[in-house]
């Protein structure tokens, strides 16, 4: 009896085990740094963000002529600073969450259930790196540069 139930144990872990083991072959990874410079509209909003700090500037010089001490001119910088962080930080939120709704995506059509950042990985998974871009750019209706395809290879 003690030999059957510990058969029917063993059963049963392998029969739970090889699930968990079949999905760690359903890792993906890619190269987020890549992906984030190679975002269509990377270059836009990197555009946007330099037009934001020369207007900044330029704000922050005029009132900083209006202002008597270097203690209200400290104070004016910390705020178009932390207005400028606010504005970056938007900036790159954007462009983040778009990225990881397309690796999600992108995951789901290639059957992948987890999907690390390429310097995690050292050994093995699907690389979503290309599939990922070329989606980023089919979201936009336009087909991926060559300047960047030639990175990808």
């Amino acid at each position: 009896m003690r030999r059957q139930t510990l058969g029917i144990a063993l059963i049963l872990t392998i029969v739970l085990l090889v699930p968990a083991l079949a999905s760690a072959a359903t890792i993906g990874y890619v190269d987020f740094e890549f992906l984030f410079y190679a975002h269509p509209e990377y270059d836009v909003k990197n555009s946007e963000l330099q037009q934001a700090a020369e207007k900044l500037y330029l704000e922050i010089e005029a009132e900083a002529e209006k202002l008597e001490t270097q203690e209200e001119i400290d104070g004016l910088v910390a705020q178009y600073e932390q207005q400028f962080e606010q504005i970056e930080q938007q900036v790159r939120l954007d462009l983040v969450t778009f990225i990881l709704d397309i690796i999600k995506q992108v995951a789901e059509e290639h059957g992948v259930e987890a999907v690390l950042p390429e310097n995690s990985i050292i050994y093995g998974g699907i690389n979503l790196t290309v599939p990922v871009v070329e989606s980023m750019y089919k979201a936009y209706g336009i087909s991926v540069p060559s300047t960047i395809r030639e990175l990808l290879q």
